[in-house]
């Protein structure tokens, strides 16, 4: 089970600067973009993103980056089986026998973001390996979350019209992090 945040920053510190920036940001936010905040450790991304998410009053799911994700972190995963069994001996000398077994999915925190419409604040995303990170590119261009195959739920997703995604970054000089493909960063702002 994901938790979902609403973040209340209280004190939180506004400047003319940062005003500014958090108004355009807004802007962009309300229109459907998906903004990417990127700078030096400690000058306040996550701070601002989580701000950000706050003023769209919508339910936060916050995401850091870690090079050992899979995309299965990122959009769910296969999870144990359920059997289900009938046996039907309704006349004595005949048995029918039915017996189910099916996987069990489990959403993660894009998969239910995308779903529900929460705004994803995903805290250095390029700390993730950019193959990790190409699920993103169809939710935030075409509006669809591609899932794993499966015979008992569809394959794709179509993303709630209220999701949202907030990216904070650090520079790539910095140790941990990846590059991020130019595809991904054509799709933010």
């Amino acid at each position: 089970m994901s938790t979902v945040l609403q973040a209340r920053p209280r004190n939180f510190v506004s400047t003319p600067a940062i005003e500014r920036v958090a108004r355009r940001s807004l802007r962009y936010l309300q229109s459907g973009y998906s903004i990417h905040l990127r700078g030096s450790a400690g000058t306040g991304k996550t701070t601002l993103a989580l701000h950000l998410a706050d003023l769209l009053s919508r339910p936060i799911m916050l995401l850091f980056g870690d090079d050992e994700f899979k995309t299965s972190d990122l959009i769910g995963n296969q999870s144990g089986y359920t059997r289900k069994k009938v046996v039907d001996n309704f006349i004595h000398s005949v048995v029918k026998v039915e017996d189910e077994l099916r996987h069990n999915w489990v959403d993660s925190r894009l998969t239910l973001a995308c779903r529900e419409g929460f705004t994803l604040v995903y805290d250095e995303f390029n700390r993730s390996r950019p193959e990790v990170n190409n699920i993103l590119l169809s939710a935030l261009e075409e509006k669809l979350l591609v899932l794993p195959p499966s015979g008992h739920r569809p394959e794709y997703l179509r993303v709630h019209p209220q999701f949202r995604a907030i990216f904070t970054s650090n520079p790539e000089e910095y140790v941990g992090v990846h590059g991020t493909q130019d595809a991904l960063l054509d799709r933010l702002i």
